[in-house]
């Protein structure tokens, strides 16, 4: 079975600083995996590598299979992001954000809809997929990021 994210020898640099020096990881499907560490540690830049906001120029990074260099379309449908920090506008309704989130995404509304009501049921949120983000609570408000990732 394809791993869902496959890590092979990656190292990264900022001038002389070395971040990553020959990282590798697997993280099965259907598997969770913590990445833990101090500060400074290199958590943050992998991170950004798999989610391209950083070029990886050595080793290889595939999300489910696909090579996130070679096929970055591919791969980055394939993954789902939940942020540290909030990413949806507390000024709309969880479905609005949503919304808004699978159409940044080229996903149009028609497919967007049942997809929508299908994961918010998911993550137990079926009855605020109306309510504002700012009516969330606490936990709720992650449960809706999960759902948007």
């Amino acid at each position: 079975m394809t791993a869902a994210l496959q890590i092979d020898h990656v190292s990264h640099n900022f001038g002389a600083v070395q971040a990553l020096d020959d990282v590798s990881l697997t993280v099965p499907r259907g598997g969770f995996t913590a990445l833990l560490g101090v500060n400074g540690a290199g958590k943050t830049t992998l991170f950004s590598l798999v989610t391209r906001l950083y070029n990886n120029r050595s080793g290889t990074i595939r999300v489910a299979g696909h090579d996130l260099r070679r096929e970055p379309s591919q791969a980055l449908a394939r993954l789902g992001v939940v942020f540290q920090s909030r990413a949806m506008d507390a000024d709309l309704t969880v479905r609005q954000n949503l919304i808004y989130h699978a159409s940044l995404h080229g996903i149009p509304g028609r497919l967007a809809r049942p997809r929508i009501d299908q994961v918010l049921d998911q993550v137990d949120l079926a009855d605020k997929a109306d309510a504002r983000v700012t009516a969330l609570s606490g936990g709720q408000s992650r449960r809706a990021e999960i759902a948007r990732a």
